[in-house]
């Protein structure tokens, strides 16, 4: 590893998006490229275990369903990452959870985590992702957030071996959609395991872009500029968050070959954020078009400034896990066996230089 990271991980659910790219193919393709961690996405383990027991039934809100073939299924799983010597960072993403009233919601969300829990110790991971709701039935304050949150945080710290939650800010969660708001939850959680999930595309998403807008960024901006505003923002990381509670940071770009109508329409046809449907099929590998020229000799559109999110982040003197969690739905959904070694390779590729870049920056 170089000396800014100290693991090097890739997401299982941005190694390919058609079914013909299975579990075991994309953890070989993530061995393959170079990574030494993979960050597992539940739904790829659920999909692995449809394909290996015939008539499994995924698990459902209370955390119920056939999770003693899930079990398997992970072991499976446990036992191919051994073979490629690789290991599993953190399975993700555990979300819809904190700060309902209502207690059977409430107890519904502590059975999955319970679920979740089993399933982690079988694919001996000792980290949950947890990404902020975007439920708007939930409470807004951040003490009822909390509390749910530290009580997780609690259970998770008491299995064998025990489980640190990572708390990740998704930029179209309902009250915690920024970093100062995971860091002011984190405040009031308090446990030692309980720590935060830094993203690059989720902050600029927050902090820079818009990509409603014609040009992409943010309008309106009481700081004179998208770009005087993300720096004013990333200073304040630098100087506020304490390196030990950043437990991973992952790393993607965003892309603008999106118009702002079209990705719209396809967020309200679907009933989700604009941000959400951007995050979920137009966050290319950072340097795309340097480490991997499209065929039609176009560009993947990626415009936002990582390598300065990257700086203000190891500017805090954090050293750790990267984990590279990318999507573009338009070239991963193919039905091309070269999917998952295409985008796994490109990443690798991309982090050499992106390291290359910082440390000619000074980090």
């Amino acid at each position: 590893m170089s000396d800014v990271t100290t693991a090097l991980a890739y997401s299982t659910d941005s190694a390919g998006m058609h079914p013909s790219h299975t579990l075991p193919i994309k953890l070989r393709a993530i061995a393959k490229a170079g990574f030494n961690q993979a960050e597992l996405a539940f739904p790829d383990l659920e999909a692995y275990a449809e394909q290996e027991f015939p008539g499994y039934q995924k698990l459902d809100e209370h955390g119920h369903g056939d999770l003693d073939k899930l079990l398997q299924a992970a072991d499976k799983v446990k036992k191919l990452c051994e073979e490629l010597r690789i290991s599993i960072l953190a399975v993700h993403p555990f979300s819809q959870f904190e700060g309902y009233e209502n207690t059977k919601k409430r107890a519904t969300g502590f059975e999955r985590a319970t679920a979740w829990f089993k399933v982690l110790k079988a694919l001996d991971c000792q980290m949950l992702q947890v990404g902020s709701t975007p439920d708007p039935s939930t409470s807004s304050d951040y003490d009822v957030i909390a509390r749910d949150l530290r009580q997780l945080a609690d259970e998770a710290a008491a299995q064998d071996p025990p489980i640190r939650i990572a708390y990740e800010m998704w930029a179209w969660g309902i009250h915690v959609n920024t970093w100062e708001h995971i860091w002011e939850v984190c405040k009031r959680v308090d446990r030692p395991n309980f720590g935060l999930c830094l993203d690059t595309f989720q902050i600029c998403a927050r902090a820079y872009a818009d990509p409603t807008s014609d040009d992409g960024l943010l309008q309106n901006i009481s700081q004179g500029s998208a770009s005087t505003q993300l720096a004013s923002s990333l200073s304040a990381l630098s100087a506020t968050l304490p390196p030990e509670k950043i437990f991973y940071f992952q790393i993607s770009d965003g892309s603008r070959k999106v118009r702002p109508d079209a990705l719209k329409k396809n967020a309200e046809e679907q009933g989700i954020h604009p941000l959400y449907e951007w995050s979920n099929a137009w966050r290319p590998v950072p340097l795309m078009d340097t480490v991997c020229p499209r065929d039609d000799k176009g560009s993947w559109g990626g415009y936002l400034p990582v390598v300065d999110v990257c700086q203000a982040v190891l500017k805090t003197g954090w050293r750790g896990p990267w984990a590279y969690e990318v999507f573009y739905e338009e070239d991963m959904s193919k039905d091309d066996a070269g999917v998952p070694a295409k985008w796994t390779k490109a990443a690798k590729e991309a982090h050499d230089l992106l390291v290359q870049q910082l440390k000619g920056g000074g980090v």
